[in-house]
């Protein structure tokens, strides 16, 4: 019984190994499609399972991308001050995100 809990244990563990990365702040120019296109693929997940969601870079995206990089959801600035907040907190920060999982950590 030991060595199946130990088996399965392995498993766990490497399957949230190989699907969990860190990824680098985005290079591109802030609120620039790159960049939109960037935090979309490599930080936080906007959509559901059917892809149905905001559109990317909208002021819904945006609110959940603040949400889900542990900021506030300012609205009430302009979309490239909220831009540029959200890239000062990739770069301060790091995130560990798992897609599979729709999870996105913060350390």
């Amino acid at each position: 019984m030991k060595i199946l809990v130990g088996v399965m244990l392995l498993v766990v563990v490497g399957w949230f190994g190989v699907t969990t990365r860190i990824p680098g702040p985005p290079s591109e120019k802030t609120c620039t499609e790159k960049w939109f296109a960037y935090l979309d693929d490599n930080y936080f997940t906007t959509s559901d399972s059917e892809g149905h969601g905001p559109d990317v870079g909208s002021g819904e995206w945006m609110n959940s991308v603040e949400r889900q990089a542990k900021l506030a959801v300012r609205s009430d600035l302009s979309k490239q001050v909220r831009c540029e907040r959200i890239q000062t907190q990739l770069e301060s920060r790091t995130f560990i995100v798992n897609r599979v999982l729709g999870r996105a950590y913060l350390l």
